[in-house]
């Protein structure tokens, strides 16, 4: 009896080990499940919507980014932002002195806009290292079997959602209820004084610089931008040189577009990503591919592999300078909600 005695608290100990496993397993494969997102961005290809296809100009002579109609007020996006590093250098400075890093995989920040006159919100939905499906429930069972969980890591950015309204002074914060939220705030400020080149960047408002109305494009045509132009790619304040070469229509989940390939050298000035971090800096385009809409003046989607070098941060607050090999894809689902 003793020894049964003893045996029974053993037995129950590991049938909570083993219970405990189970549901760290079952946990993680519903998060990484959950995380297939049908709503994600397909690939390019396919045919065009109903909606535009009255409205591309085609013919023989080839086609023509058309520039006459009217931009929507009211505008849907979901960006999606991904960034891929190849053992690319990370160097923090801040307070409490330097740190030295090298970045492998990828990360991705997802997040919907939307526009409606001059209301606009941006709600984040995803937004952290992407991680492969397998290897996250290997882990998943590791941590469950042997030991406490790892110390939390940085607060993420999902499921923030911050709001602005346009003033005759410009975009301004929208008046928020409820108690104050510190990661909020900091977002909200990192955004506020670039807020005009995302909203162009996304979508929500058209480039600055466009295609000539009056030329048609054919496979093998060239354009060099420089200058001003450089406006059609990046925001106000880049410099360098870009060669666009079309290679043909392609639609994008049936907008159509015109697809270029992409090389070239630019310095960028506070590029903004979604969470409100702004890079400064060179770049070097390798090879690259942009899907130019037909229809409006907007950038659907980009895919660039890079060398670059560049400063993060904004302000007096901590800096961080990336150097290496970077590929990154931007892709906008873009929607006009105006009849």
């Amino acid at each position: 009896m003793k020894s049964l005695a003893f045996v029974l608290p053993l037995l129950i100990l590991g049938m909570a080990s083993c219970d405990k496993a189970k549901r760290a397993v079952h946990a993680a494969r519903e998060k990484i499940e959950g995380s297939k997102d049908p709503e994600l961005p397909s690939q390019p290809g396919g045919e065009v919507g109903s909606e535009f296809a009255g409205q591309v100009d085609s013919g023989a002579e080839g086609v023509r980014f058309r520039r006459d109609l009217a931009f929507p007020t009211s505008v849907e996006a979901r960006v999606t932002d991904r960034a891929t590093f190849h053992r690319t250098r990370k160097i923090s400075n801040s307070a409490l002195g330097t740190e030295t890093l090298v970045l492998e995989g990828t990360f991705e920040i997802v997040g919907m806009f939307r526009r409606e006159g001059s209301r606009l919100t941006l709600a984040i939905e995803k937004a952290g290292k992407v991680v492969d499906p397998k290897e996250a429930m290997e882990k998943a069972k590791a941590k469950a079997t042997t030991g406490p969980p790892p110390p939390p890591g940085p607060v993420s950015l999902a499921g923030a959602k911050v709001e602005f309204q346009q003033t005759r002074q410009g975009w301004q914060l929208a008046p928020r209820k409820g108690p104050m939220d510190f990661n909020l705030k900091v977002l909200e400020q990192n955004l506020l004084p670039n807020l005009p080149g995302i909203l162009v960047q996304h979508g929500l408002m058209p480039r600055r610089q466009w295609f000539s109305s009056s030329r048609r494009w054919s496979a093998g045509d060239t354009l060099v931008l420089e200058g001003d132009s450089l406006a059609l790619l990046f925001d106000s304040g880049a410099s360098g040189r870009i060669t666009l070469t079309f290679e043909a229509t392609e639609a994008m989940e049936g907008h159509p577009c015109g697809r270029f390939a992409v090389e070239g050298d630019v310095s960028i000035k506070n590029d903004t990503t979604l969470d409100g971090n702004a890079s400064s800096g060179e770049l070097t385009i390798q090879s690259g591919k942009v899907w130019c809409s037909l229809v409006h003046p907007l950038v659907l989607r980009e895919e660039y592999k890079t060398v670059r070098t560049v400063t993060q941060g904004q302000g007096s607050g901590p800096k961080q300078k990336l150097q290496g090999e970077i590929d990154e894809m931007k892709s906008r689902q873009w929607k006009s909600l105006s009849e």
